[in-house]
């Protein structure tokens, strides 16, 4: 026999509700909902576990109690069966895009062709619930780096964790914190690995591609967001956010990008860049200490954890925060900085902490 170990990530949405493992074999429930395995709510996952025969083959499927409430996948179609093949104890983790009774929006794709690139890049667009339904009403508009990793949990390789910004945006504007919105996230040519070094880093990074990548999202990509979308077309009306290097990104852009977004949420800002450099150092910094004066209408979030590298950032939060009150800036008002407790360097912890970040100044 082998231990079977199922660790599930919810959606946003009421994460704490039952979830199920209906499958193929009886500790599965043969297919009958309600005989399927139930999970225990351990946040940020449910968890289960089966003893089943080594060398035996399972499919399986998750759900709320009922094939109504099934998982589906980021389109809001029902993925095929999954399947193990039981050889040795093995945990099987998966995240869940959302339920079939509860998927709303449209996640779609679209194409740009980037001069200041010299390539033609894939757009990931998540179209909000009104936006088929009031076509002459206008939307604010979500830039957010790394498009592998925003919506898609099968894209999000290799974690396979997303970090949910259509359920965010979906949730916070149901609750009135943040309008119904847009979202858009470009793909990278060989996607988003926070563990390697790729051409994302590359183009991030303001060391290196930073620079040009800043002018394609500046220019390049919210004019092509302007004219084949219904955005409102002003700088109070987008936000540009990012994880890690992302969120160096957005910061970067917006001091040299002025004028173009009125918001910016930076998670996990990567301050140290790919040469790893010190707060006193850091050119980011630098940067900014050097910026004569800074938009009076731009409003940015940042945060960071205690775990893992988040840990180090702590210095180059504290520098910022004397710089941007040095420029006459109100902490609470233009900027905030947030030191969260139990969080770190993570596509776990990036989901859990995107909420906070989108509805800041909304």
């Amino acid at each position: 026999m082998s231990r079977i170990r199922f660790r599930i990530v919810p959606p946003i949405d009421r994460s704490g509700e039952r979830v199920f493992i209906s499958g193929s074999i009886e500790a599965l429930g043969s297919w009958n909902p309600p005989r399927a395995l139930p999970l225990d709510w351990l946040p940020p996952f449910h968890i289960g576990e089966i003893e089943v025969p080594t060398g035996s083959h399972f499919e399986y499927k998750i759900t709320r109690g009922s094939w109504e409430r099934e998982a589906v996948d980021a389109h809001g179609d029902v993925p095929s069966n999954l399947s193990h093949e039981v050889w040795l104890e093995a945990s099987l983790q998966h995240t869940i895009a959302d339920w079939k009774d509860r998927f709303s929006g449209r996640l779609t794709r679209d194409f740009i062709s980037s001069r200041l690139l010299g390539q033609e890049r894939e757009l990931l667009i998540w179209l909000p619930p009104a936006y088929s339904r009031e076509v002459e009403h206008r939307f604010p508009l979500v830039v957010l780096h790394d498009g592998d990793a925003i919506f898609d949990p099968v894209l999000s390789s290799p974690s396979g964790v997303d970090l949910a910004a259509d359920e965010w945006v979906s949730l916070l504007s149901r609750r009135s914190l943040m309008p119904e919105s847009i979202v858009v996230g470009v793909r990278h040519p060989e996607g988003f690995s926070p563990e390697d070094v790729t051409l994302r880093d590359s183009e991030l990074s303001p060391e290196l591609g930073g620079e040009g990548y800043a002018r394609f999202i500046a220019h390049e990509l919210v004019a092509h967001m302007d004219q084949h979308y219904r955005t409102i077309a002003t700088p109070s009306a987008r936000l540009l956010g990012g994880v890690g290097l992302g969120a160096l990104n957005a910061f970067h852009t917006a001091l040299r990008q002025p004028g173009v977004f009125g918001r910016v949420a930076c998670i996990s800002t990567s301050f140290e860049d790919v040469s790893q450099s010190i707060p006193e150092s850091c050119a980011a910094l630098r940067l900014l200490e050097e910026t004569p004066s800074l938009d009076e209408n731009l409003r940015i979030y940042f945060d960071y954890g205690d775990q893992e590298i988040d840990e180090c950032y702590e210095g180059y939060h504290s520098l910022l925060s004397a710089l941007l009150r040095g420029k006459g800036w109100i902490e609470g008002k233009q900027f905030v900085v947030r030191r969260i407790a139990g969080a770190g360097h993570n596509p776990l912890s990036w989901r859990a902490r995107l909420g906070d970040a989108l509805m800041q100044f909304s």
